[in-house]
């Protein structure tokens, strides 16, 4: 095992896993930890939703990912409310989670349904083709200490009992909701704690897909007043995820009474394999401070909030992005302190209002959707059942429909993002998601004619991307300039229409993790704006004695004609 490296990750998760391979695509040596062996069968997380999905396509694996599907990406995504599994159906959603296969203008990936352990497989086998990164599991971070100049942490193997130290210039908490990293650094929880009490129960029961009418779905909602509850398929062997809600504090869920609970919930008789049980509290909480000096939580370690909706793992993957294309910045000259202090700056906003929306979907859960008469046979029954129907539709729709909350995370507020550039926001709305080209918003997407996304050809760091109608001048002083910093710059050109339409500026300065940092017509004098300075969190020019540094920016140009 590594004794020194340039950051240490605690937590083998998606979001310490995202980390580190944002890290080893940049070259940045990293140690990324986990006290468990990251192997089971119960996922916290089943959706993988389209910007997650996004960053996979970045890093080169989402089709790993698509591959790695236990049931096919052409699996409806759909989701059915039902009063059991053998009983009435009340509505259902189709495409939930945008995971349907197809080209989509706003997103370069569709979402897919995939249990997270599988996701964190796919991630694991493409760290260890990073030659910068090691994963070492069954490994426990014992305490930490950090001076000016780096972090030096006590770590033990659990299959030896062996104790080492690691020196660091930087450690990142991405150990989960019971975070030893945060509670080092003293640290709180702020928020709303203990909304409900939850379990997740793992099963195997052969013949259940065949023993009910309402067809394929990744999720079931059962509304009853006996045994409200979700279920639904997970994975192949006919493996099984079943959720009770609401259960009387009283009640206990064991190995030897889950089952009689599931029997009770969906009316089908069935010999139910229970493989395990997990209880979890929900939550609605978030980390007093992301960071103390040399040391960064990321991940359910700094947020946590109820799974509805299913923003709890992908919003620590965006976590990791935000954070690791910084700290790779800063540990190769060409990031300044600002930049690091503004991964607080920019996600907490993200946090506090994916929070909202997801306390939001818990208030409306499957106990609160029932009313009496609803499993009647009868035309007062089924007039119920109609009722309550509508009903969902119209309050569980912010649940399954969310892109506007998925792709409109915006960093206007950032200190390395321009400000007052001439451009206004687009309205917040979960569902309708509106591109925006003004600075700290996601780069608008778009298709090009070769079958290629805008995406595709932005580069690892900045890209400078340049419109008709942009002066040659323009575009040479942005290099020159990008060369004096030091940053790593692509320059993109493109004359396809459906990029013209969707960029208002001639010029845009989109960010490695493709949030927008600058735009305008023209590049601006330095004594005006210096844009990199800005962007980077580096020192104005006129406080540097600055130097050509080695980082030489790259050109692609791509043409589209659109005819």
């Amino acid at each position: 095992m590594k004794t020194s490296t340039q950051v240490l990750i605690v937590g083998a998760g998606p979001a310490g896993q995202a980390l580190a391979i944002e890290l080893g695509h940049r070259g940045v040596d990293c140690l990324i930890i986990d006290k468990n062996p990251r192997i089971g069968v119960a996922p916290r997380a089943k959706t993988t939703n389209v910007r997650t999905r996004e960053h996979f396509r970045r890093w080169g694996i989402a089709d790993a990912l698509r591959d790695a599907a236990p049931f096919g990406v052409d699996y409806p995504s759909t989701v059915v409310f039902t009063t059991r599994l053998s009983g009435h159906e009340l509505t259902r959603f189709h495409n939930a989670g945008y995971c349907a296969p197809g080209r989509n203008p706003l997103y370069a990936e569709h979402g897919q349904w995939i249990p997270q352990y599988t996701v964190e497989r796919v991630m694991r086998q493409h760290l260890e083709s990073l030659p910068s990164v090691q994963v070492e599991l069954n490994t426990e971070l014992i305490s930490f200490t950090q001076g000016d100049d780096g972090v030096v942490a006590l770590l033990r193997n659990l299959d030896t009992g062996a104790e080492h130290t690691v020196q660091c210039l930087y450690l990142a908490g991405c150990d989960g909701g019971r975070s030893l990293v945060r509670e080092a650094l003293g640290i709180h929880m702020e928020g709303n704690f203990g909304l409900s009490r939850n379990y997740n129960i793992i099963f195997r029961a052969p013949g259940l897909a065949e023993a009910h009418a309402h067809g394929k779905a990744i999720m079931y909602w059962q509304i009853n007043d006996d045994v409200p509850s979700l279920i639904g398929p997970m994975d192949t062997g006919d493996r099984w995820f079943f959720m009770p809600t609401g259960l009387a504090p009283d009640v206990q869920v064991s190995l030897d009474t889950a089952a009689a609970l599931i029997r009770r919930a969906t009316g089908i008789d069935l010999p139910y394999e229970v493989l395990s049980i997990d209880e979890w509290v929900a939550h609605r909480v978030v980390a007093s401070s992301y960071r103390d000096r040399r040391v960064f939580l990321a991940g359910d370690a700094c947020h946590l909030h109820p799974p509805y909706g299913g923003f709890g793992m992908n919003m620590g993957v965006s976590d990791a992005v935000d954070l690791g294309w910084k700290l790779a910045a800063t540990l190769q000259g060409w990031g300044g302190a600002a930049l690091l202090d503004s991964y607080e700056c920019e996600r907490r906003p993200v946090h506090l209002h994916v929070l909202a929306e997801a306390a939001g979907n818990h208030a409306r859960f499957s106990n609160a959707l029932f009313e009496e008469g609803i499993e009647a046979g009868t035309p007062e029954g089924a007039a119920t059942r109609v009722r309550v129907g509508r009903r969902i539709q119209a309050e569980k729709l912010s649940e399954f429909y969310t892109l506007g909350t998925i792709l409109g995370d915006r960093y206007s507020a950032s200190p390395v993002v321009q400000q007052g550039g001439g451009t206004t926001d687009a309205p917040r709305d979960f569902l309708n998601y509106l591109p925006s080209s003004a600075p700290g918003g996601r780069a608008p997407h778009a298709w090009l004619h070769d079958g290629s996304s805008l995406y595709d050809h932005f580069g690892q760091g900045f890209t400078l991307l340049a419109l008709p109608g942009a002066s040659d001048a323009s575009i040479q002083q942005a290099m020159r300039d990008a060369h004096r910093w030091g940053v790593p710059c692509t320059v993109c050109k493109s004359d396809n229409p459906a990029v013209t339409g969707l960029y208002r500026r001639r010029l845009t300065l989109v960010r490695p993790d493709q949030h927008i940092a600058w735009a305008s017509d023209t590049w601006p004098d330095t004594h005006e704006l210096d844009v990199f300075s800005m962007a980077t969190g580096q020192l104005p020019v006129a406080a540097l004695n600055t130097h050509p540094k080695d980082s030489q920016p790259q050109e692609e140009t791509v043409h589209e004609s659109g005819s």
